[in-house]
């Protein structure tokens, strides 16, 4: 719900708000100068990461373990990433872009990636809490 809420033109409305709101601690920083831009993109495509990287987490405390969970679960943010690029068609203040599901997709892996670093982690400590146990 998040992510294609995220597509929409009142959610574009709201993050411009919350960048400007931001952007008044830094005084020094002209909003024509080229470092408000770099600043400006990096929050936006921040935000795709951040969602898609919490949908790959979230999915993968969902779904019981599987041969194909990891490849279901990039599946699925691309099939998320793309719909709700596709649903920005419909709003005239906002524009779709292939660039954006790229960006989506790469936020889905580092979210699974970071699931599978925190299990590995988890079941290292588990083990080691086993074997004090049993001294």
């Amino acid at each position: 719900g998040v992510i294609f809420f995220s597509s929409t033109s009142l959610a574009g409305e709201w993050a411009e708000g919350g960048f400007d709101f931001f952007s008044d601690f830094f005084p020094s920083v002209d909003r024509s100068s080229p470092s408000y831009g770099v600043a400006h993109l990096a929050a936006d495509k921040g935000l795709h990461i951040t969602l898609f990287c919490v949908l790959a987490l979230l999915l993968w405390m969902a779904l019981a373990p599987s041969p194909r969970k990891r490849l279901l679960i990039l599946a699925i943010g691309a099939v998320v990433g793309i719909c709700s690029e596709l649903l920005q068609i419909f709003f005239p203040d906002r524009d779709p872009a292939i660039r954006d599901v790229m960006i989506n997709i790469s936020g889905t892996a580092i979210g699974l990636l970071l699931a599978q670093a925190i299990s590995r982690i988890r079941k290292r400590m588990g083990r080691q809490e086993y074997a004090a146990s049993r001294n």
